[in-house]
């Protein structure tokens, strides 16, 4: 069940990301707008298809998971180091935040995917 409900988080988070790169807001997340990124949509879709690969509940499906969501925290680095998202203040807290949870994911499905070896 746990991997149910984090294969869909993580679908959706991702889809708030690509909604964030294509009009550069989101349910008001952002304090502050960002310019609308095709970056962005491809790192949200990472986030996405990771979750979609975690919910076929297969080992290659949590495999491919980790890559996606794996790709998708260094994608946050990119956007902070090109300017597309901002590197102090408020949004960068929440950015940080949501790489710790990326990677918080990847942990979870790592760690349950040994379990049912």
């Amino acid at each position: 069940m746990g991997i149910l409900i984090v294969g869909g988080y993580a679908v959706l988070a991702g889809l708030g990301e690509i909604v964030v790169g294509i009009t550069g807001n989101y349910l008001g997340i952002p304090a502050t707008p960002i310019p609308p990124s095709f970056s962005t949509v491809v790192i949200g879709s990472f986030y996405s298809l990771g979750g979609l690969s975690i919910l076929t509940v297969k080992k290659w499906g949590a495999a491919l998971g980790v890559f996606f969501i794996g790709a998708e925290m260094p994608g946050r680095v990119y956007l902070v180091i090109t300017g597309i998202a901002p590197a102090a203040g408020i949004d960068a807290i929440k950015i940080l935040i949501g790489g710790v949870i990326a990677c918080s994911v990847v942990v979870y499905i790592l760690t349950e995917s040994k379990k049912s070896d």
